[in-house]
């Protein structure tokens, strides 16, 4: 089991001494971090959220928050960072890096409609317009480059991702536009008030990579309701983006299996957080939603998802 780091009222109160935010109160912890540990409190000041990178070096968390406030400066509606009193952008606690950001006002979205997926796109298109600063790694944490963690292996799982990362080399074509992406757009990292999307949150893979691949792993989370890739869905997505920011056209041609990149970096991504790192048995089959949609994509013809989608 991964060993998640809670925070009860009075570390909390010793912590945030460092902080110009007053005493906390209403303290209690946030669902669905898979990586970190989040506490929600409220001060005289205001309402934040205060964050343990189980998993996050100082380092990372260095370029997190530098990368938080370059997006502040362009104008990006995403987390926004609460400096400590000595100007500090995380401290540490426990030996993980530890920081505070606002809360944001609205709700994680269990269903997304068509209008509400558009609007995704729209903000990931503004999210690409950003320059990228140059200390941004460029390659993907858990994309292609890291897959041989398990490939190496035998067992079924392996077999599977050794035959997909054949197939998905085409997507490093290094003619494809490369910027700054988030890299996890799925519904649990944003936020809305009343189908209106009011921030992105969560940009801990934030990196410099190919921009169709963040829009590939965005149609993975958020256009498959009950684990089925919904065409219509991609296509208001994909509406949604190209209104800002029209796709070239071998962005377009390689954007189904960016699309199946995504999911199969998912897929990955939870059979090696909750089979080898961090064994769950709770969560031990929760790379498989991800694996199938990725063999269901891979099983739609060109044909058919050029023309419904575009």
């Amino acid at each position: 089991m991964a060993h998640y780091t809670l925070l009860d009222q009075s570390s909390l109160e010793a912590l945030l001494r460092a902080y110009p935010l007053g005493p906390p109160r209403d303290v209690r912890p946030l669902d669905g971090g898979k990586a970190n540990s989040s506490s929600l409190f409220t001060t005289d000041s205001g309402t934040y959220v205060v964050s343990v990178c189980d998993e996050k070096r100082p380092e990372d968390l260095e370029l997190l928050t530098r990368t938080l406030v370059h997006l502040e400066n362009h104008g990006i509606a995403a987390t926004r960072l609460v400096r400590t009193t000595d100007g500090l952008s995380f401290i540490e606690y426990g030996g993980k890096p530890l920081y505070v950001k606002e809360f944001i006002e609205g709700t994680v979205p269990d269903y997304l409609t068509p209008g509400m997926v558009r609007q995704l796109g729209a903000a990931l298109a503004r999210l690409h317009a950003v320059s990228p600063p140059p200390y941004l790694p460029e390659v993907f944490s858990y994309g292609i480059e890291s897959f041989t963690e398990i490939t190496s292996d035998t067992g079924p799982f392996a077999c599977w991702l050794k035959d997909k990362t054949q197939r998905l080399f085409q997507c490093l074509n290094e003619e494809l536009p490369r910027g700054l992406i988030h890299g996890d757009l799925f519904p649990d990292n944003s936020v809305f008030r009343a189908e209106n999307l009011a921030a992105i949150l969560d940009f801990e893979e934030v990196c410099c990579y190919y921009l169709i691949f963040d829009l590939g792993m965005c149609a993975a989370g958020c256009c498959c309701p009950d684990g089925t890739l919904s065409l219509p869905l991609t296509a208001a997505l994909v509406a949604g983006y190209q209104s800002l920011r029209p796709l070239a056209d071998l962005e377009k041609d390689l954007f189904k299996l960016h699309l199946e990149y995504g999911a199969v970096a998912t897929s990955f991504w939870r059979y090696r957080q909750f089979n080898i790192r961090f064994p769950d048995l709770g969560n031990k089959s929760l790379y498989r939603e991800m694996s199938e949609l990725a063999d269901q994509v891979a099983g739609i013809s060109n044909k058919t998802f050029i023309s419904e989608v575009f």
